[in-house]
């Protein structure tokens, strides 16, 4: 029996590392969810500010928001672009520009002041800016695609040798070709006529006035490096983003104003192939005719103003010049090759002889909407030293990372011959080169050019692997400072921290964790190395925990348009994202994701304009589900390709195999996305859509009854016969409000009876299962349970994982296949929202409005977290005082509120820091 004992509530007066201030005061401005963003080409961008006070239950009560063409005009209050004089309200989040018509390539200053609950006005914020992107194709002012070869020959040599792969071809993936020889092998196939080096291009430009500012556009396909005058711009790598280039290409914006000098300059690039024209055929698709295939290219336009006002643009057109470089084989699956001996000493540096180089040819348009690229890019994050080393000499040298990752080493070669080859494998297996790794020789290769000391390490391709290989040639050692290993992946900030006295939950934490975040590579990928496709069903259950601990509101803006790419004229889309039409229309589970990430994105950050965007797309797929994939004879079930993935089942399970359900798990997550959409519909007043959508709730309500639900037993089974109680489709009921009152808690209690007594203290099912169950569970009282299941240390279980020594989350509950992929990390909810307890509001979605409802779980002794949401940062933690009583602190952002939600007793309050304690 729970009940609350006493209540102490104590008022803490914050301590910040701050001058303190009289006032609410507005601070952590951003635009479209970035800090000062280049290129926006948003044409009614939206702004975002926090909220600070040393003051309690502090709120902003209205605010004014100034945007200016210059700073000068900032400092003097004038808000020359826009002036929202000042507005009632506590908006902070979501605010839409309402100012003139924002120019192209132009940049803007903006600041915010704030009232607060006493009707006293703030300081202004410290300023911001943003430039603006490109928003049509006269903005790039004559820039063209070009690329190295003609076009036609080209196309005709490609599908040359790709007849000539596929006479080759052999079913192991990522490769259909290619896939178990070395990088000088795959080179080599085509020794008569190899494939084109990375090839690079050059662009001299005089400057003979003052510049005011100067801004390169560019978007390079597949991937790109960008030089000024022999130094390279940015540090953002594997840019732009992968997209299906047929329907939208990324550009990056850079300011390039203090690489400049008086004189001459020169702009240098080097292209990768990246997704563009990959070296591989591949089970998805990418390679064939209808697929995007093509050469590296470049668009570019690089705009200077001087301070007399006038411009100058050079841009990409036939006066540039080309030739091969060092990388003389890349590929995202395939490797890379480094020829040092090839390198060009100067060639992107003013006063360098191209005269031997050849020109450029005109490349054709790929075809993609050309959109600023506003995701964070990816970079390399984190540089470290192996662990452990073994083995030296002509056999290769070993190496440990320590765990499991994405990105790539840098070699530092000491006294090697010029010509003399090294070549690294990367894996998760202790053996990099033994068979069965994901991936299947993920390699880089390097070709020394002699010098006493040279470095070597990758452009163009990512790895995912704990383990790695070096061979070479004799005599041949390094030191474990001689390597460097380096985290890659989308650099998205990490918003969320956990921890607690429970040294297996914070195992579990951190695996979900690194698994979320090195499967992002500008998608959110199913595994780094195998496939590094953005599979949708991963994102499903994956994308939600993800933005507990990083911000993901750009990179999902991003997402969300490549799912819907995928889309075809009929409203089918794949299982995959970018695709190929890989499996359109096959899977309403997996394109779900369509609607889901929209919805994790209100829910996180009160973001509805996806929404908005997407709505049309969104009821296309949702009739062209109705029609394609639910059953004529049985209304209400939804044909299926795939299901609960990865559960402990195999087909040799009791002599039956899995146990299918495939129609139900898919039906039950359509009411799930039918839901949500009616929900949606009544909130942006879509009231003909939302009639149509509660009906159609309704419709696929009892079809689930009809077809799935058998009364006598009170359970849910899947079509196909299984005589055995089904965890997944029964827990997807309960968590999705599928269940007929009267039949609730009987079968609640068959699913906790089939997790304790049947399973012996097991949740046996696999992603959508653990996905629910760590979510329903909790919140109907069986935290305590839940824990013990999680912390379990016999298969299956994520304890068994931890202990057989995970640094990963494997796929599934074996370590049969890849050991890093993210989808179960949804147990990681488990421990933000019902272990400390920290929830946005169902009511009032973004987090100004908090619900705060934790468990105390009896076997720990305390467990702490914090969530910086858009509004500011969240923090709860409880620790057990006693048996039986605990504390239970918070901390709640300024402009926020919150409610408290403990045993017997619930609690409203505003900002501040509180102290409860409480007996159960």
């Amino acid at each position: 029996m729970h009940y609350f004992n006493k209540l102490i509530v104590l008022l803490v007066i914050l301590v910040l590392p701050f001058t303190l201030f009289a006032q609410i005061v507005p601070y952590d401005l951003k635009l479209e969810y970035r800090e000062n963003p280049e290129g926006v080409d948003v044409k009614k961008p939206r702004f975002f500010w926090k909220c600070k006070s040393n003051e309690s239950e502090q709120y902003q009560t209205a605010y004014r928001l100034l945007v200016a063409t210059s700073i000068e005009n900032l400092k003097s209050n004038k808000g020359d672009a826009f002036d929202s004089k000042k507005i009632k309200g506590s908006a902070s989040t979501q605010v839409e520009y309402k100012g003139l018509a924002l120019k192209p390539a132009s940049k803007y200053f903006w600041k915010v002041m704030v009232w607060d609950k006493n009707k006293q006005a703030s300081n202004w914020s410290e300023t911001a800016t943003f430039t603006t992107g490109l928003f049509d194709a006269a903005d790039w002012k004559g820039a063209q695609w070009i690329a190295w070869r003609d076009n036609d020959e080209w196309t005709k040599e490609w599908w040359r040798k790709k007849e000539i792969e596929e006479q080759c071809a052999e079913f192991r993936l990522p490769s259909y070709f290619g896939a178990r020889m070395n990088m000088f092998e795959r080179y080599h196939f085509y020794h008569d006529k190899p494939h084109d080096p990375a090839p690079l291009l050059r662009k001299s430009f005089d400057i003979d006035k003052k510049v005011k500012s100067a801004h390169a556009f560019i978007s390079g396909i597949g991937y790109y490096e960008l030089y000024v005058n022999g130094k390279r711009i940015g540090n953002s790598v594997l840019d732009p983003g992968w997209t299906d280039y047929r329907k939208t290409i990324l550009y990056a914006t850079h300011d390039i104003t203090k690489n400049l000098q008086d004189g001459t300059n020169t702009a240098g690039v080097m292209l990768g192939r990246g997704f563009y024209g990959q070296l591989a055929i591949d089970h998805w698709g990418f390679y064939k005719k209808n697929g995007y295939v093509g050469q590296p290219k470049l668009l570019c336009r690089i705009k200077v103003e001087y301070d007399d006002g006038t411009v100058t643009d050079i841009i990409s057109d036939l006066s540039w010049k080309i030739t091969g470089g060092p990388v003389i084989y890349d590929g995202p699956h395939m490797g890379e090759i480094y020829d040092a001996t090839k390198e060009i000493n100067g060639w992107n540096e003013p006063g360098f002889d191209d005269s031997d180089w050849e020109n450029v040819n005109p490349a054709p348009h790929p075809g993609g909407e050309l959109v600023a690229q506003l995701c964070q890019p990816i970079r390399v994050t984190k540089t470290f030293h192996p662990i452990k080393t073994a083995g030296k000499g002509s056999y290769g040298q070993w190496f440990d990372a320590g765990t499991n990752m994405s990105g790539w080493v840098r070699l530092r070669i000491k006294n090697a011959k010029k010509g003399q080859r090294v070549n690294v494998f990367f894996g998760e297996h202790e053996d990099p080169l033994s068979s069965g790794q994901p991936g299947r020789l993920q390699q880089m290769a390097y070709i020394c050019k002699g010098d006493a000391e040279e470095f070597a390490e990758c452009r163009f391709s990512y790895k995912g692997f704990r383990y790695f290989q070096v061979q070479g040639f004799k005599g041949m050692k390094f030191d474990l400072e001689d390597v460097e290993i380096k985290y890659v992946h989308s650099d998205v900030p990490q918003v969320g921290q956990f921890t607690s006295s429970d040294e297996t939950v914070n195992a579990v934490h951190e695996i979900c964790r690194k698994s979320l975040i090195f499967n992002l590579h500008s998608i959110p990928t199913d595994c780094p190395h195998r496939e590094k496709n953005g599979w949708l069903g991963d994102a499903v259950t994956g994308m939600e925990f993800g933005m507990a601990n990083y911000d993901l509101a750009a990179l999902m803006t991003k997402f969300t348009r490549d799912i819907f790419d995928t889309q075809d004229e009929k409203g089918g889309m794949a299982a995959i994202a970018p695709a190929n039409h890989y499996r359109n229309g096959n899977s309403t589970l997996w394109s779900s994701a369509a609607v889901h990430i929209p919805w994790y994105m209100y829910n996180y950050y009160g973001d509805t304009r996806l929404f908005e965007k997407y709505w049309d797309k969104m009821m296309l797929w949702v009739d062209f589900s109705w029609k394609n994939n639910n059953s004529i004879e049985k209304d209400g079930m939804f044909s299926e390709a795939y299901n609960d993935w990865c559960p402990p089942y195999d087909k040799t399970y009791k002599g039956r195999g899995k146990p299918g359900g495939n129609e139900v798990i898919a039906s039950m997550n359509f009411y799930l996305v039918l839901k949500r959409l009616a929900y949606m519909a009544d909130l942006l007043g879509k009231s003909e859509d939302a009639k149509r959508l509660h009906t159609q709730v309704e419709r696929i309500y009892t079809g689930i009854q009809k077809w799935a639900f058998d009364k006598e037993k009170v359970e849910y089974a899947g079509l196909k016969y299984f005589d055995e109680f089904l965890p997944v489709v029964n827990i997807l009921a309960l968590n999705y409000n599928i269940v007929p009152e009267e039949y609730r808690s009987r079968l609640e209690k068959k699913v906790v009876d089939n997790i304790v007594i049947d399973k012996d203290n097991h949740l046996w099912g696999g992603v959508f299962t653990v996905h629910s169950a760590y979510e329903y569970l909790p919140k109907n009282g069986y935290a305590d349970l839940i824990h013990k299941v999680l912390i379990n240390e016999t298969w299956p279980s994520f304890g068994w994982m931890i202990k057989e020594g995970a640094t990963t989350l494997p796929e599934g509950y074996k370590f049969e296949s890849s050991d890093i992929h993210h989808f179960m990390g949804a147990v990681d909810n488990f421990f933000y929202r019902h272990m400390v307890g920290i929830n946005s509001d169902p009511e009032a979605p973004g987090f100004q409005s908090i619900i705060l409802k934790p468990n105390f779980i009896k076997a720990m002794y305390f467990a702490k977290g914090s969530y910086i949401s858009i509004y500011g940062t969240i923090k709860a933690e409880w620790k057990k005082v006693n048996d039986g009583t605990y504390e239970y602190k918070i901390e709640i952002p300024t402009n926020c509120r919150a409610k408290v939600l403990l045993p017997n007793n619930t609690v409203e309050v505003k900002s501040g820091m509180y102290s409860y304690i409480v007996k159960i």
